[in-house]
């Protein structure tokens, strides 16, 4: 867990993004490796998604040194098995549950499981993972970390879903106890051009480390 945890806190965000044609989402994978990005999280959201994933990392190894691909919207754990198959970095969920955090243990996974209450970061903490992705964020506001990370020491929060990808925003909920965001849509929207991806994320990336 250390490295990729220590490369998503380096890092401060984690962009996330799902397209159907495998050209385009290469070119997004460059544009934000050229950008300094080395976590990224694809999303197992379409019928080309194990596919095109599978691709992604049989190239990354020569195009993208040194980048760990992970795959994200994970609900089952015949998902898990697959992703695992096409030797995904790191696996995240939108949701936990006993039986998923068990599978993921028993297989050496590395697991990022969604949390929306505190019962279910509990269901985390007790199984020793140290990163939960908090999700929908923008549900429950950039206080909720700081009010439950006192009840779980060591544990880490990544909140993701509706935050915006502006250094102000991120901002605040770093300051709030996030490690990192999730950031999906505001940072990679539909018709983004690749060059102004590399540009803005750079931008940001500069701006959040001052």
């Amino acid at each position: 867990m250390s490295e990729i945890l220590q490369k998503i806190k380096d890092q401060k965000i984690v962009p996330l993004f799902y397209n159907e044609s495998f050209e385009v989402s290469k070119n997004i994978v460059k544009a934000l490796y050229e950008a300094g990005i080395r976590v990224i999280e694809y999303t197992n959201r379409g019928h080309q998604a194990l596919e095109n994933f599978t691709k992604l990392k049989e190239i990354s190894h020569t195009e993208f040194p040194g980048l760990l691909l992970g795959i994200g919207t994970v609900k089952n754990i015949k998902e898990m098995d697959d992703y695992a198959h096409a030797k995904a970095d790191f696996i995240i969920t939108p949701v936990i549950s006993e039986a998923l955090v068990k599978h993921a243990l028993e297989k050496n996974l590395l697991l990022i499981p969604g949390c929306f209450t505190p019962s279910d970061i509990n269901i985390a903490h007790q199984n020793g993972l140290t990163l939960v992705k908090i999700f929908p964020a923008d549900a429950l506001g950039k206080n909720y970390i700081k009010s439950v990370q006192p009840v779980f020491p060591g544990m880490n929060f990544m909140p993701t879903g509706g935050i915006h990808a502006e250094t102000e925003d991120i901002s605040e909920w770093l300051n709030g106890g996030a490690i990192a965001a999730g950031l999906g849509s505001s940072l990679i929207g539909k018709d983004i051009n690749e060059e102004e991806l590399t540009l803005k994320t750079k931008k940001l990336l500069q701006q959040l480390n001052q």
